[in-house]
């Protein structure tokens, strides 16, 4: 009975924390904490050894194959969840639209997005460069905004390796919607 039920959902769970462990460990690489990275790549090699193990030495069992899939499946999905919200680094949305951008950028700070405008100009005449800093968790927030908003322009995403507030002057702060760290 063990080997029928127990030996797939225990292979799946195995695999489920190596690829999430996985997830995490290039996550936090990116960020360049070698250590944290180095120490998580041990355990991932350990963990991924067992779970390989179970299914290489029963490969006629198909559950344990099918635990395997499955687990990697689950596995990247927590993993990617996980990963998300520890790399934390701050995201710079830019739009670029026709005309000034003022409407757009009401409609920003509105919601509480802190934005800046710059003029440019676009291929067919002035335009306006709307530029939103957020952290990493709250990117989708903007993105979610901005479709909302249905805006006829140019979006592009950034991450950042670091980003901080520099005070502004009297009356002309920022919102506290981008909940920026110190860098």
């Amino acid at each position: 009975m063990w080997t029928t039920v127990g030996q797939p959902v225990l292979i799946a769970v195995l695999v489920v924390l190596e690829v999430g462990v996985w997830q995490v460990r290039m996550t936090v690489a990116a960020r360049g904490r070698k250590r944290a990275a180095a120490a998580l790549g041990a355990l991932n090699a350990v963990i991924q050894v067992v779970a390989l193990g179970q299914v290489v030495t029963n490969l006629d069992r198909p559950a344990n194959i099918a635990g395997y899939a499955i687990g990697v499946a689950i596995g990247v999905y927590l993993g990617v969840a996980v990963g998300g919200r520890l790399a934390g680094d701050p995201v710079e949305h830019r739009v670029v639209v026709p005309g000034d951008g003022v409407p757009l950028a009401t409609l920003l700070r509105d919601r509480g997005w802190p934005v800046t405008i710059q003029p440019a100009l676009g291929h067919d005449g002035p335009a306006a460069a709307l530029t939103v800093v957020v952290d990493g968790p709250r990117s989708t927030e903007v993105e979610r905004d901005l479709a909302r908003i249905g805006h006829d322009g140019l979006h592009t995403s950034s991450l950042l390796r670091t980003a901080r507030w520099v005070p502004s002057p009297a009356g002309r702060g920022t919102s506290g919607g981008a909940r920026l760290r110190s860098a």
